[in-house]
This record gives C-alpha cells, sequence and structure tokens, in this order.
C-alpha cells in the first residue's frame, strides 16, 4: 500500500511540474508582448516627431496591452493545485485560456506590426520594403505561433489523459 501512495505522489509531482513548465511557457509571452510593447516606445522616441509614425506606434502599443489585459492573464487558474482534482480542474481551464489565446494571438501581433510600417519605411527608404518586412514577420511569427499552439495543445492532452488513467 505504502509503495502505491508513493508512486502516486510522484505521478502527481511529474503531472504538476508538465503543468508548471506550461504555466511558464504562457507568463514567457506575456513578458515578450511587454517587451514589444517596451520596443514601440522606444520607436516612438527615436521616430524624428513624424505625427504618422508616432500615432501608428501608439496604436501598436495600445492593441498589445489590450492583448496582455485580455488574453494573458492567468488569473483565474490555480497555478499550485495540491491535489488532482485541483490539477485537473487547472488544465481544464489552462485549455481553455489556450484555445482563446490561439484564435487572436497572430490578429493582435500582426496589427502590432502593420504599426510598425511607417517607421520600416522611413528607415528603409520604402514603403515597399517596409510592407515586405512586416508580411515576413507576420508569417514567420504565424508559422512559430501556431507551431508552439500544436505542441501546447498536445502537451494539454496528454496531461489530461495522465490524470484520467
Amino acid at each position: 500500500m505504502k509503495n502505491s501512495e508513493t508512486k502516486n505522489s510522484d505521478t502527481f509531482q511529474k503531472q504538476f511540474e508538465k503543468f508548471h513548465m506550461l504555466l511558464i511557457g504562457s507568463k514567457m509571452a506575456k513578458h515578450s508582448t511587454i517587451i514589444l510593447m517596451l520596443f514601440s516606445l522606444i520607436l516612438i522616441f527615436f521616430s524624428e516627431k513624424s505625427i504618422l509614425i508616432i500615432t501608428a506606434l501608439l496604436i501598436g502599443f495600445t492593441v498589445l496591452g489590450v492583448y496582455i489585459l485580455k488574453f494573458l492573464q492567468l488569473g483565474n487558474i490555480n497555478q499550485k493545485p495540491n491535489s488532482k482534482g485541483t490539477l485537473s480542474s487547472s488544465i481544464s481551464k489552462f485549455k481553455t485560456y489556450l484555445d482563446n489565446r490561439k484564435k487572436f494571438e497572430i490578429l493582435y501581433l500582426s496589427i502590432w506590426t502593420l504599426s510598425l510600417i511607417p517607421f520600416l519605411a522611413s528607415y528603409f527608404g520604402s514603403s515597399v520594403k517596409a510592407i515586405i518586412a512586416a508580411v515576413l514577420f507576420i508569417v514567420t511569427f504565424s508559422i512559430l505561433g501556431l507551431l508552439g499552439f500544436k505542441k501546447a495543445g498536445k502537451d494539454v492532452q496528454a496531461l489530461e489523459a495522465q490524470i484520467q488513467n
């Protein structure tokens, strides 16, 4: 009986650690978005006082702020579950959180990237080069984001299956 309790404790600990790593990944997404916001502020400082560039960058900054407040909050997810039931509940909430984020992440980051076009156009001296750079950025990070969500989804499904067994 004692061996069974130890095994269950080890299994729960491994499940908790995997869940904790998923939470860390989500917190890193929030921190990365804050860095992008700071990047926008730095570009505003170096924008040579062009009202078009400043306005576009402020729009991008605001869009990222809304994204953080609306989709990157982990507040209702129990981050330190202490039983199999609370871990299961937390994983279910995290799955919902991921689904909501997945729907809108590319949209918000694309709007932010498009807000960079006036600055990039002044930097490159060409609107065409700025648009190409923005589109390449959007495509690259869309693909990477989708791959990340796919992996996180698989990890969540694996955790759910482990808990049900």
